[in-house]
């Protein structure tokens, strides 16, 4: 299709996405940024926030994904998106997530503060700051 850019989504498991875009809108962490076609050639840090890739000239026409890193490649209308994690906003449950987050505040919670101690509660909250992202994401496009 004639004013596209193949773009590839990849995380350490799987390729979530592969096909024609129109646009991608990424974020870094200083903020977000915008590939069109024929864009220069580039690569960024991706930051914890959301990918969105826009299919068609249609506003709706769009994939969003939460996004937690890695980096963003450019080059001759052919972008690559590697990520840490990623999952796509469609089908997720708001009300789901919000009691995932109240289970991983509580395991935290339970966690006690001490050196021996620190991996883990680094661990979970990590899990506690990559759910909240997914949130604000959710929340941003009406869904949450």
């Amino acid at each position: 299709m004639a004013g596209t850019l193949l773009v590839d989504v990849v995380t350490p498991t799987a390729t979530l996405y592969s096909g024609e875009v129109r646009q991608v809108v990424a974020t870094a962490p200083t903020g977000e940024f915008g590939v069109l076609p024929m864009h220069a050639p580039m690569v960024a840090e991706l930051g914890q926030g959301e990918l969105r890739l826009t299919l068609d000239n249609a506003a709706n026409d769009m994939l969003v994904y939460a996004i937690k890193g890695g980096y963003f490649q450019v080059a001759l209308d052919h972008a690559t998106v590697v990520t840490d994690k990623a999952v796509p906003l469609a089908g997720l449950d708001a009300a789901e997530l919000e009691e995932e987050l109240k289970s991983l505040q509580a395991i935290y919670d339970d966690i006690p503060a001490d050196d021996e101690h620190i991996d883990a509660r680094a661990d979970v909250q990590r899990d506690i700051d990559w759910n909240r992202s997914v949130l604000v994401t959710l929340g941003h496009h009406g869904l949450g």
